[in-house]
């Protein structure tokens, strides 16, 4: 470039004061160049087919056009980009062939050089392109990883609501369970007691007295076990524990308290607390059902059969006329099958081949390896 200004001829001062006003307007348009980078493109193309038309002679703001053509093919669409490189090109290399054509020179070295010019336009434009390109590719694959990342990490955090959500949920069906069990046994038993006492105040206080005792030891259990509900609500430990939940061992004072008969056939073995305290819920809502929709006639028989690879348990009672203690549906049987299928079991509720009631879950045992 600098080559070329030293071959132009010598050119009077007004065209001179007019390539120094056009200059130094390419040379400020840089400014805009970041925010608006069509526009600053647009503004330097005019400029120098301005120039172009009215000087005649290439002149140092040429060097602006492979800016403009970089800024256009980093920060604009593929699209827009290639149209500027076009017109880039176009204007780039009219001008040193116009200048050419219009010195009419036969100088080989002149013509030469024009080509040389030429070829320079060329690459400048094209690097400059390339290197926008480029530029553009690797901010919109920065961007495009961004929101990747962004989206994963909502959701994640939405995967961490719903398992923190159904956690709740299931923290408030386990309470809801463990209440009601506790609370609607103890009650059946208070309510059948006290009816049984009120009927024998008069004829044998002996059975009164002694129905007054259960519904005192019956309350007195409910309250113990609601405590320890509550501790372990209160507790801030991971892992609940059911070390002093019911067990196995307080089945049978528990069938006694309902007036049912315990039968126990094989020997008791690889039994977690986590299964019997489920084994003690069964029976407890079983019992519980009976003496609210049979009374205290209602014979339950509670039978449990140990195998080799998993439990029975059996609790069937008579169907009487007397009418329920609650007649409103509840959530004893809906509590019931969801323990046992928590440990894989089977459970199976309705009349019997006898005419009567029948609960029956089998639960699997942990196998010794």
């Amino acid at each position: 470039m600098v080559v070329l200004i030293l071959l132009v001829p010598s050119v009077g001062p007004n065209q001179a004061i007019l390539a120094g006003v056009l200059g130094v307007l390419v040379f400020l348009s840089v400014i805009i160049r970041r925010h608006y980078p069509i526009l600053f493109f647009l503004v330097v193309m005019v400029l120098m087919l301005v120039q172009m038309l009215l000087l005649g002679f290439p002149t140092i703001s040429w060097v602006v056009i492979p800016v403009a053509v970089y800024d256009v093919a980093r920060r604009t669409s593929l699209r827009i980009a290639r149209s500027g490189l076009v017109i880039a090109l176009v204007v780039a290399l009219i001008w040193p062939f116009r200048w050419m054509m219009t010195s009419m020179t036969t100088d080989p070295n002149l013509r030469t050089l024009m080509v040389l010019v030429g070829a320079a336009a060329i690459g400048a434009m094209t690097t400059a392109y390339s290197i926008g390109r480029s530029g553009h590719d690797v901010e919109e694959a920065q961007v495009r990883q961004e929101i990747a990342e962004k989206d994963a990490a909502r959701l994640q955090i939405a995967e961490q609501t719903a398992r923190q959500r159904s956690l709740e949920t299931e923290i408030r069906t386990n309470i809801a369970r463990e209440l009601h069990d506790v609370v609607a046994h103890s009650i059946s038993v208070m309510v059948v007691q006290a009816e049984g006492g009120l009927a024998q105040v008069s004829r044998s206080p002996a059975i009164a007295q002694e129905a007054l005792t259960t519904i005192s030891e019956t309350g007195r259990e409910a309250l113990q076990e609601m405590r320890h509900i509550v501790r372990t609500l209160r507790s801030d430990k991971d892992v609940v524990d059911v070390t002093s939940a019911p067990r196995l061992a307080d089945l049978p004072a528990l069938v006694e308290k309902a007036q049912a008969t315990l039968v126990v056939n094989g020997i008791q073995h690889s039994a977690t607390p986590t299964i019997e305290m489920t084994i003690y819920r069964i029976v407890q809502e079983a019992l519980t059902n009976s003496l609210k929709h049979a009374g205290p006639d209602a014979d339950p028989r509670v039978l449990l059969s140990w195998r080799s690879d998993y439990v029975l348990v059996r609790v069937t009672n008579r169907l009487t006329d007397i009418p329920p203690i609650d007649d409103q549906p509840g959530t004893g049987l809906i509590g019931m099958a969801e323990r046992v299928h928590a440990l894989d079991g089977t459970l199976t509720v309705g009349p019997n081949q006898t005419g009567g009631f029948e609960v029956c879950a089998q639960i699997p045992l942990p196998t010794d390896h």
